[in-house]
């Protein structure tokens, strides 16, 4: 089951998904994102969680491997947490493992502005043109494109915007800053594959803090996998969608190698 992050859509992983043919799929647009119904709230994690079991109820799934990325890494975190008997396993992407809690009202307004999304309004052509200029790995791309733009939609007035409202936008933002990736890891039991994409610049503070949370989640997380790729930006889905598919496999062999030895060991 695959999870996006803030403001994307099922189709980030469109480049990952077909490199994991032979497996059952599930890529799903979360609460208030692509095609699913944009409600007022709740966006909490245990909420979101919540619809991941829905979701799997409609396809007579009873467990997964639970893969997330960015804000998915905290939603997939939370239903690992929450659900134990329906995970396999956790693989969190550059996400869910470093809480951006707030310490103060001051700190918390300031963190909420730094993760205000731009309100653009631009003509399909402009924006198309704007999003290439940082595309991941460097090269745009029709795969790229059909991965992206989905998450923008064009108004009455020609204008293509982020289709999810900023309202909702910082409603996640708030669960984000509440979310406390200790506390929710601490109750994970099934393997956690923990992926933190990294600046190869040693005075990156943001590298620098989830290199310190993977850190002190070693001693808190019951199966911890933790794995750091220097030089992935944050998208790595699209950027490096084969390694990121092997990492899915991965996870998903080693649990399909546990699953016998347990039965017998119960046996």
């Amino acid at each position: 089951m695959l999870l996006h992050g803030l403001a994307s859509q099922r189709r980030f992983w469109n480049l990952v998904a077909p490199k994991l043919a032979g497996l059952p799929v599930l890529a799903v647009d979360q609460r208030g994102h692509g095609d699913s119904d944009r409600p007022e709230g709740p966006y909490d994690g245990s909420t979101c969680a919540t619809d991941l079991a829905t979701a799997m109820d409609a396809l007579g799934w009873s467990r997964a491997v639970v893969v997330g990325h960015s804000w998915g890494g905290s939603v997939a975190a939370t239903f690992a947490a929450e659900h134990p008997e329906r995970t396999l396993a956790l693989v969190a992407v550059d996400g869910g493992f470093a809480g951006i809690t707030a310490t103060s009202p001051e700190d918390r307004a300031e963190r909420r502005r730094t993760l205000e999304p731009p309100r653009w309004a631009l003509p399909p052509d402009e924006l198309v043109a704007t999003i290439s200029q940082h595309a991941p790995g460097g090269t745009w791309s029709t795969e790229l494109a059909a991965a992206v733009l989905p998450i923008f939609e064009v108004g009455d007035d020609g204008l293509a915007r982020a289709r999810l409202p900023f309202e909702v936008h910082m409603r996640i933002v708030d669960t984000l800053l509440d979310y406390d990736a200790t506390a929710v890891l601490s109750r994970v039991r099934c393997p956690a594959w923990l992926v933190s994409c990294e600046s190869i610049d040693a005075a990156d503070a943001w590298t620098a803090a989830k290199a310190a949370a993977l850190d002190a989640l070693r001693s808190v997380v019951a199966k911890p996998r933790i794995l750091r790729l220097g030089g992935a930006v944050h998208d790595v889905p699209l950027q490096w969608p084969d390694l990121v598919a092997g990492l899915v496999r991965a996870a998903v062999d080693a649990v399909a190698t546990a699953a016998p030895a347990a039965g017998r060991s119960e046996a």
